[in-house]
């Protein structure tokens, strides 16, 4: 619940008309602003992003795992499900009750409380953490108190605070003390309770960055029935699996995790998917939301917006990626930091054995191959293709600017705009999914 007034069915009925009113409003205004402004209004691209708060409902309730698309027919809102559409008040007690959640959240003023009290009462336990995580992750402005036996939930929300509530004493009506321990870190939940939780999901999947980063919203999404759970880096991810493989016998999970490839070379590769550690086929994670395939979905939904033609814009946005990595400066720090991570490797990969320690003389010498200029006739002929993809799947072009141009190029007013565009569009477009989701190789193989 909303700390407000309204109870009782009221509210549920309030809920869904503040939604249903937040996103004809919606409509309405870019309808105005196309009238005044003309055809080359940013709103008519604005209408078809998918970002309306019917969008954005939809949105969460495909994070949550929960199969159904809400739509407006009639001036009535209608869940749809396997192309079958009916009516809301046919939904099923966890389809509206997530709605209603959803509904609530979305249609909140800013600084709003949030009380959700026993969400696994009423929804499937694949739901809740998920539901419940997308939703606070939508809403950074409002504040989020969840009563739940779902211990699961504080370690998918950054920051969280846990409480962890033991039991009370009584004195007649009168509660005269509570056994409460104050967890500040989620991962300080006992031992005994946490795996409890491991034991009820079958798969999961340990991811480099932060909640708020691009590959929490970006798994969520392709692999719908996995925990995403984010750590800070490569070395933690693997941690977490090895340590969670090691004691297999206390548990029924799966776990695996994903991390950026930064150039590695194919022994490395196949050692650490023999761990369940896979890293991307490209470099990071920017590499498949500017990439290829994502290009030319988010072009073709801006040329019908528009009406310009989608290869003009998807050649401004090879164009912008040429350009970013054109400059001298740029050419050389690319180069180098692939260049950098195979000098590691092949010093690694030189160490002596033992058995060579045992050899004559105070100095042992390694002799490693300088890969820089290698990489930098490797990049100068992509540059000279103009293969701005073969660049983003290669190369750290987050470290250049690159993504805000292709962003720019498709007439997006910054990255995040293009980046909320390529997750709205993942969600309703089940067969771009399936193709960035083969991207992932032995990966998603695993988690299917």
């Amino acid at each position: 619940m909303r700390w407000n007034p309204i109870s009782g069915t009221g509210r549920n009925e309030r809920a869904i008309h503040d939604l249903q009113t937040a996103e004809i409003q919606y409509k309405v205004s870019k309808a105005d602003q196309i009238s005044a402004e003309g055809s080359t209004s940013p709103a008519v691209a604005a209408l078809v992003s998918a970002n309306s708060p019917l969008d954005r409902a939809n949105i969460l309730l495909r994070m949550g795992n929960i199969p159904i698309t809400l739509i407006i027919h009639g001036g009535e809102i209608y869940a749809v499900r396997d192309g079958s559409r009916y009516s809301i008040a046919r939904m099923s007690d966890g389809e509206r009750s997530a709605l209603i959640l959803v509904s609530e959240v979305m249609s909140a003023p800013s600084a709003a409380i949030f009380v959700i009290d026993e969400p696994e009462l009423h929804l499937h336990r694949a739901i809740v953490v998920p539901l419940i995580a997308a939703l606070i992750r939508e809403r950074p402005d409002c504040g989020f108190v969840v009563n739940t036996h779902e211990l699961g939930l504080p370690g998918e929300i950054e920051p969280a605070q846990a409480l962890l509530v033991r039991g009370c004493s009584w004195n007649g009506d009168s509660v005269t003390n509570w056994d409460v321990d104050v967890l500040s870190v989620p991962s300080e939940i006992p031992e005994e309770l946490r795996t409890d939780i491991l034991g009820s999901r079958r798969k999961v999947l340990f991811v480099e960055g932060a909640g708020t980063s691009l590959d929490q919203p970006l798994y969520a999404l392709l692999f719908p029935k996995t925990s995403i759970r984010p750590r800070l880096g490569c070395r933690e991810i693997r941690r977490a699996v090895d340590g969670l493989k090691a004691v297999t016998g206390l548990h029924g999970i799966e776990p695996y995790g994903l991390i950026d490839n930064d150039g590695m070379s194919a022994i490395e590769i196949q050692e650490l998917e023999a761990g369940n550690v896979f890293p991307l086929p490209i470099f990071s994670v920017e590499s498949i939301y500017y990439g290829r395939e994502m290009r030319a979905a988010i072009a073709a939904q801006q040329a019908k917006a528009l009406n310009i033609p989608v290869t003009d814009l998807l050649n401004a946005a090879n164009a912008a990626v040429i350009d970013a990595v054109s400059r001298a400066n740029t050419r050389v720090h690319l180069a180098t930091r692939l260049a950098e991570r195979a000098l590691r490797t092949s010093v690694f990969a030189a160490l002596p054995t033992r058995n060579a320690l045992l050899v004559d003389g105070d100095e042992i010498s390694i002799s490693v191959r300088n890969e820089y200029r290698d990489e930098a006739a490797a990049l100068e002929a992509l540059i000279a293709a103009k293969d701005g993809d073969g660049i983003i799947r290669r190369y750290p072009v987050r470290e250049t600017g690159a993504l805000a141009g292709i962003a720019g190029a498709l007439r997006f007013r910054n990255r995040q705009d293009y980046e909320k565009a390529v997750l709205a569009r993942l969600a309703i477009d089940t067969t771009l999914a399936t193709v960035v989701r083969s991207m992932f190789g032995n990966l998603s193989t695993a988690l299917s």
